[in-house]
């Protein structure tokens, strides 16, 4: 991009090129197929063969279909040992609380059918009973479990730090941090994706450093959940640290007298920090630009990385590629490379249109000049004076900015879709610089209607694709190189998805009540039973626990207060303003809960309902043989609108009506919270004939609901994502929650 404020538009691409791989410019080979073996035991083949038939193009590595990544970094759909042991999709036994079943029958999928206009096959009613059934018979097995091996607790990581750090010359232990995954660990996490995101610590640990020096991958425990880092190999100040601090959520210490020799030996109070949550957090911007010590301006970073952008596309030395389609954006964009201090530096000229100036292909030459492009916006991808990249979202006045418009730019793994600063150029530019493919070159040497002036600057700044290639792939080896110093494989991922953002996404994921007990640093049981002497405040979100899962930013925000209650950890005060950093995006959210999880037959159940905005609720009683009855509304409550944010108790103390628990065995009870009044799941009320509604079969009346008008999008290109277009996924909006009771 150029330097001159005149030459930024209104946008910013972050993702112009983190997203590029699913079109020409980053063509890169397709994953080889991954050989997934199909289960033997009947109800799990079953659901497999459907989640083959409408989830793989989409969710599983290996099996993609005309895209290059997994959609939402969702890439293990097959693997159901792995997906039963996921919180964020699946919870054991409750099918209508799990967050896979939830989004079919909320129209969310399958993906490329609602968003993507995809004529594939729609989940049919025999479907979704196979999947209901598979997740109902989670809850009679055994998770997969890992007593073999030692719990660690907190105050085991202190010991070991403590341990490690008398081994290391006084000087040298000042600057020595350690990032932990011992609680992923605890939970069972397998072995192959902590090796992932062992990786991936150290790769954003480099990703974030000042310094030549590169910082190899070290543990110091002998399950390697513990990473020893020195931020004087970052060239990082003692005050960088203390700003992770400042911003980190989970600043609680054991109660022991070790914790004296970590700050003596350290200087800091709280010289180790949770590895998911600096992964998540220190890849988007915030934490990012603080690390990094970027500049506010695109000017300013051209000026520190000692790029003349303007002189340089003057002499000639500018490298260029342009193309009609990236796959992210509907227009044509240009990319340019200048040499810098620390090796190369990428920009990005994007653009809002392809009429006139806005046209590569009428006008190929500027930013400047009287026939010049006028372009949008653009991205930079830097080297770091140690080999690894990083990267910058600007507006077109050079400003720096977030995240790019969502009207204008995507990335399909996001969760909101937006192309976010850091992390989004991560994934995709896992392995470094990529192929771009020009179209510019020939197409104006090839015209005359080009004066021979425009021709012969074209020729210049434009090279030969052979030439481009070679450029590219001398940059990517440069990034390969400097991942090899570092001990990572760059290759590396778990399920089709880059390591930063594999374990960032580990973070942001629901938490049930395993990931919750390794987090305090408890096995379930001792967190069970601590949890039952917590205030009446924090009981409902222990109860969901116990019962569900809980969304991950509602969890962070109780964490400190929860665990002074439950354990005899300390809260660690750094002082200083808190930074302004990335928060977990918080999910529209419906809780339910209920007084008992076990009931002796004939007594009379209370629920709690609360949701994040107003809505109309249902509450339905689905007994083991899929009847259910709606319980709220009803014919003496009829009127079912709540107000966001504030739990509803069903039935009320003073309410007209009570529910009673008459047969025995294993009950599910669903909430469905809609924007609008109409009917919820097919069903429809006539309390003139009867007080509470039945539904015969309410799988077949969700599955008969939720029917899919498909509206064909335009065709792709082979081998290219259409850039996704966001729907409603159910009118007024649609939320759910279940949980499962037991009738003695």
């Amino acid at each position: 991009m150029n330097s001159r404020e005149r030459l930024r538009g209104n946008i910013g691409i972050s993702g112009i090129l983190a997203m590029i791989g699913l079109a020409a410019m980053l063509a890169a080979p397709a994953s080889a197929a991954e050989d997934i073996k199909a289960p033997t035991e009947p109800v799990a083949k079953a659901a497999f063969d459907v989640l083959e038939k409408h989830c793989a193009r989409c969710h599983q590595e290996g099996k993609l279909s005309a895209r290059e990544r997994p959609a939402k970094n969702f890439g293990f759909i097959l693997k159901l040992d792995e997906l039963a042991g996921n919180p964020n999709y699946i919870l054991p036994g409750n099918p209508h609380g799990s967050k896979l079943f939830k989004q079919i029958v909320d129209k969310e999928m399958p993906y490329d059918v609602v968003y993507e206009g995809s004529t594939n096959p729609d989940v049919s009613e025999a479907d979704l009973k196979t999947l209901e059934a598979w997740i109902t018979s989670l809850g009679t097995k055994t998770a997969a479990a890992c007593e073999a091996r030692k719990f660690v607790g907190g105050k085991d990581i202190v010991g070991l730090i403590a341990a490690d750090l008398e081994k290391i010359q006084t000087t040298r232990a000042k600057g020595t941090r350690y990032l932990t995954l011992t609680h992923l660990k605890n939970a069972c996490v397998d072995d192959a994706a902590m090796k992932v995101y062992q990786q991936g610590v150290i790769k954003l640990v480099n990703s974030l450093s000042r310094s030549s020096d590169i910082v190899r991958l070290e543990t110091i425990d002998p399950d390697e959940s513990i990473l020893r880092i020195n931020i004087d190999d970052l060239g990082w100040e003692a005050r960088d640290w203390d700003s992770v601090l400042a911003a980190y959520p989970y600043n609680m210490q054991p109660d022991t007298q070790l914790n004296a020799v970590l700050r003596q030996a350290t200087g800091t109070p709280l010289p180790y920090a949770r590895a998911d949550w600096f992964a998540y957090t220190a890849s988007r911007p915030g934490l990012y630009e603080t690390l990094l010590k970027l500049p506010k301006t695109f000017q300013a970073l051209t000026r520190e990385q000692g790029v003349d952008v303007e002189g340089n596309i003057r002499r000639f030395v500018a490298q260029r590629s342009g193309f009609q389609k990236s796959g992210v954006s509907r227009n044509n964009r240009l990319i340019e490379r200048h040499a810098s201090r620390s090796g190369y530096f990428w920009t990005s000229y994007d653009f809002a249109g392809n009429k006139a100036k806005q046209s590569l292909f009428e006008f190929p030459l500027g930013p400047t000049g009287a026939s010049a492009f006028t372009h949008d916006g653009g991205e930079s991808i830097f080297s770091l004076p140690n080999g690894f990249q990083a990267y910058y979202l600007n507006t077109a006045k050079g400003d720096a900015i977030a995240t790019g418009p969502t009207n204008i730019v995507q990335d399909p793994s996001s969760k909101d879709l937006s192309v976010t600063n850091g992390i989004s150029c991560m994934g995709c530019h896992d392995q470094g610089m990529r192929k771009a493919k020009d179209d510019i070159r020939d197409h104006v040497l090839a015209s005359r209607s080009f004066s021979k002036e425009v021709r012969d600057a074209v020729e210049a700044l434009y090279p030969p694709r052979e030439k481009m290639d070679r450029v590219i792939e001398d940059d990517a080896r440069r990034f390969s190189d400097a991942m090899g110093r570092a001990a990572l494989d760059p290759s590396l991922k778990l399920n089709g998805v880059e390591m930063i953002n594999a374990l960032a996404k580990r973070y942001e994921g629901d938490v049930d009540l395993t990931f919750a007990a390794a987090e305090f640093g408890l096995k379930k049981d001792e967190f069970t039973k601590a949890a039952a002497d917590a205030s009446r405040k924090n009981r409902p979100l222990i109860r969901r626990l116990e019962q569900g899962s809980v969304p991950r930013d509602q969890f962070e925000s109780v964490y400190a207060e929860i665990a002074r209650e439950i354990t005899d950890d300390r809260l660690v005060n750094v002082g200083g303003a808190k930074p302004a950093v990335a928060k977990v995006i918080g999910k529209t959210d419906l809780s339910l809960t209920s007084d008992k999880s076990v009931y002796n037959q004939g007594e009379t159940p209370i629920f709690i309902v609360t949701a994040s905005s107003e809505c109309f609720l249902t509450l339905t009683n689905v007994d083991d043989k899929g009847q259910g009855t709606v319980i709220f509304p009803n014919k003496f409550q009829q009127d079912n609108r709540i107000i966001g944010r504030t739990a509803v108790q069903i039935p009320g103390g003073s309410a007209p009506f009570q529910f009673r628990l008459n047969d025995r065995g294993t009950e599910t009870v669903i909430a469905v919270c809609s924007g609008g009044k109409g009917a919820v799941d097919g069903i429809k009320h006539d309390f003139a004939t009867t007080a509470f509604t039945p539904v015969k079969d309410y799988t077949r009346s969700i599955a008969q609901a939720r029917q899919i008008q498909v509206v064909p999008a335009a065709p792709a290109k082979p081998g290219v994502s259409p850039a996704p277009q966001p729907q409603p996924v159910s009118a007024g909006g649609t939320f759910r929650a279940a949980i499962k009771i037991q009738v003695r």
